[in-house]
């Protein structure tokens, strides 16, 4: 028999830090959290036996899903090996009201996964906590304060910022985090030997390609590699590899950078949905910029000098429009996103060999009209695998709708018989009040009515928890197929429908095309409990 595993998912917020108020931060501190969880669990006989498994995100903001402990919890909560998730309340697994909403009434129900909040009295193994009005506004309010928060700690930051604090989590290519402040910064004499060498060959007319290539020939580590080797915890970077290389791309991000003058620049991005990763440019004046914040490593003659160099031979050309494929294009050698040539017969071709003489890669390309093929029968050929699961699921469920609905017709029939017996006791002990009818008879009557009221109860406590039960079997979503069914007809490749389905999209020099979809352990899932051939399954991964 397989050990049941309950989830206990942890997390104190990076804003309660930051707002710095000491009831609330105590309230929802880690060790706060545990204790409440664990007592909870004591309470519950059938978890006596359960394997309990903590996860952890401290210092994470619940704006979004992006944090590595939810992730992880997630990944084995797809993978079938967790049965139950408990947090202290709704917003501890996040505070966007739309996705904390999914969670709880759609993928964990699905997934057969029991869900309990237990300062919110939510737990899934009763299904009317799920589904119902109060659970929705509690996660809306959630979010409404998160927001409100939110604009709270960005009020205070642009504050911090105008004093010459440095704010973001990791310090620029070239400085390190003074140990005694945080917020200021101190060169890291190895890097910045690099950029002013960049700043040097950029103003001495070399083009940026031209200095990438002598920094990769050299051997020169990248900010990323140099960062990773320095022992710097950040987890996510722009490429897709272990092996990176300099490119025009990170070249013009140094020259650009005042940073480098030893300003303090904050700003430059707005986050115009608060808690998604999606930001907006901000224009240059509406920028915080603080002069003399730390120590230069270049100097504003050099950094002038570059400027007017790199103007001459990056402005030569308009930017790329933008495509609703830029950046999920990956070369299957190199890893990294391919560039789209705009031409009589658009095409995106591999440019690392532009960057390094030691590259593979051989500019490696594909049309652009062949892609977009490919991608549209993987997404027409999806869409019907979604409908086909659809259309089985309603079929064997079909009856059991039937019952539900026949259900719901005897408990208001019931209801209906138990107001008339509740107003006929209102009326006989009018009567007997009245002297219409003797004590002995009232009491008789009163007796044989509470018999009747009785019974219609038990009738009707007991549908209830046929309904429950049947609604919990019927209740049925599964984020592959609410994707993929809506896109049966599409023709046409828009920002919206790649983000959706699609999370890349790898070219290997035969051409063959590798393209990673969204929402695989849902299709799994499908195939698992049997709404899906496997073979033809497997035709369309």
């Amino acid at each position: 028999m397989s050990t049941y595993v309950i989830a206990e998912y942890l997390r104190l917020s990076s804003e309660d830090v930051d707002l710095k108020d000491t009831q609330k931060t105590e309230s929802n501190s880690i060790s706060n959290q545990r204790d409440l969880l664990n007592a909870h669990l004591q309470k519950i006989p059938e978890f006596a036996e359960a394997e309990v498994v903590e996860f952890c995100d401290d210092g994470w903001s619940g704006k979004n899903f992006e944090r590595p402990a939810v992730q992880e919890m997630l990944a084995r909560v797809r993978q079938g090996k967790i049965q139950c998730v408990i947090v202290k309340d709704l917003s501890r697994l996040g505070r966007d009201y739309l996705t904390v909403e999914n969670y709880i009434s759609r993928i964990f129900p699905f997934l057969g996964v029991r869900f309990i909040s237990v300062n919110d009295g939510i737990d899934s193994i009763r299904p009317m906590d799920v589904d119902n009005l109060d659970t929705s506004f509690r996660a809306l309010l959630y979010d409404l304060y998160s927001r409100d928060l939110s604009r709270k700690v960005r009020s205070a930051q642009r504050h911090r910022a105008q004093r010459g604090d440095f704010l973001s989590r990791y310090a620029p290519y070239g400085y390190i985090k003074d140990p005694q402040n945080k917020n200021h910064l101190l060169i890291d004499p190895p890097a910045a030997e690099v950029v002013q060498r960049i700043f040097h060959m950029v103003g001495a007319g070399h083009s940026t390609r031209q200095t990438a290539k002598a920094l990769n020939r050299d051997g020169v580590l990248t900010p990323m590699l140099y960062k990773i080797a320095a022992g710097c915890t950040q987890k996510t970077w722009s490429n897709v590899r272990s092996e990176n290389l300099w490119t025009d791309s990170t070249i013009i991000r140094i020259v650009r950078d005042e940073q480098y003058l030893g300003k303090v620049v904050f700003g430059k991005r707005y986050y115009d949905i608060i808690g998604q990763s999606h930001s907006i440019k901000v224009s240059k004046k509406d920028w915080i910029i603080t002069e003399h914040a730390h120590e230069a490593i270049v100097t504003q003659e050099e950094f002038d000098q570059a400027q007017a160099a790199l103007k001459e031979y990056v402005e030569r050309g308009a930017p790329p429009a933008h495509h609703p494929l830029q950046k999920k294009v990956r070369c299957g050698i190199c890893g990294y996103a391919m560039s789209r040539v705009e031409a009589k017969s658009p095409h995106f071709i591999c440019r690392t060999s532009k960057w390094t003489d030691e590259s593979p890669c051989a500019e490696m390309q594909i049309s652009e009209h062949d892609l977009w093929e490919i991608i549209l029968d993987g997404i027409h050929l999806r869409a019907a695998l979604a409908v086909d699961a659809s259309l089985v699921w309603d079929a064997q469920h079909h009856q059991d709708k039937k019952d539900i609905n026949s259900i719901l017709k005897q408990i208001s029939s019931l209801r209906d018989a138990l107001d008339q017996h509740k107003h006929l006791t209102e009326q006989i002990y009018e009567s007997f009040a009245l002297g219409e009818i003797s004590k002995a008879e009232y009491i008789s009557r009163r007796a044989s009515i509470k018999e009747t009221i009785d019974s219609l109860s038990d009738k009707i406590a007991h549908l209830k928890a046929e309904l429950e039960s049947s609604s919990s079997e019927v209740q049925w979503q599964n984020p592959f197929v609410d994707a993929f069914k809506k896109y049966a007809a599409v023709q046409e490749l828009t920002d919206e429908v790649v983000a959706d389905v699609l999370t890349a999209v790898r070219i290997s020099p035969d051409h063959r095309v590798e393209i990673e979809w969204n929402y695989q352990d849902e299709l799994q899932a499908l195939i698992s409990a049997g709404y899906l051939d496997v073979e033809k399954s497997n035709g369309n991964s």
